[in-house]
């Protein structure tokens, strides 16, 4: 299955023999085009396309958007605590746009230093991958964002107010619980692979 986000709405393309949840709307491939885009949701948040062909569906759905990659990460801290970000009233985790000519591991790292002053980050792992599709006056937008697991010792934070981030605040479990109730599908998503991984790749 492949899934698409649009900020608390999604999209997703499962196999012909999906059976859909309560809540979710099942619309044919047909039934999903550029010229209703910006009226999918109004009825319903859960949109699920059954098709022989989920890759050649979405690839489809894709190349009516810009793409753009980004890359972002779960950082750990010697308490197992999470970095988090408080941003436009939303609880996240750091990512940026990969730049030209960047990898998207090194990206994930540059990104989180800038926007939470946090250094000496240490790979552990990739995490999965998560798309968001979004309309920028007037186009739209699909961005992959590519996760990873990093630790470090250097727990000291910098908010990077020139992004709108009020704050960088390392979270205990209880904490980022709290913190998911007041977030994006595509960060608990994450935070659900985090979980899911961490006890495997950190030990």
């Amino acid at each position: 299955m492949i899934t698409i986000y649009f900020t608390d709405n999604s999209l997703t393309f499962a196999p012909e023999d999906y059976t859909p949840s309560a809540g979710e709307t099942v619309l044919t491939e047909s039934e999903v085009t550029s010229a209703n885009l910006d009226n999918l949701f109004e009825n319903c948040n859960t949109i699920v396309v059954p098709t022989a062909d989920c890759r050649g569906a979405y690839s489809r759905f894709a190349a009516r958007f810009a793409f753009v990659e980004a890359a972002g990460g779960v950082v750990t801290d010697e308490l197992d605590r999470v970095l988090m970000i408080f941003r436009r009233n939303r609880w996240d985790l750091p990512k940026g746009h990969i730049d030209s000519g960047e990898d998207a591991l090194s990206a994930a790292k540059r990104e989180i230093e800038e926007e939470t002053g946090v250094s000496g980050l240490k790979f552990v792992s990739e995490l999965n991958n998560t798309l968001h599709a979004y309309n920028v006056y007037g186009r739209w937008e699909l961005k992959r964002t590519y996760w990873f697991a990093f630790t470090t010792i250097q727990t000291a934070t910098t908010a990077q107010s020139e992004e709108d981030i009020e704050a960088a605040v390392w979270c205990s479990d209880d904490e980022i619980d709290r913190n998911l109730e007041k977030s994006y599908p595509t960060i608990i998503e994450v935070m659900y692979e985090y979980r899911r991984t961490s006890k495997n790749t950190l030990g």
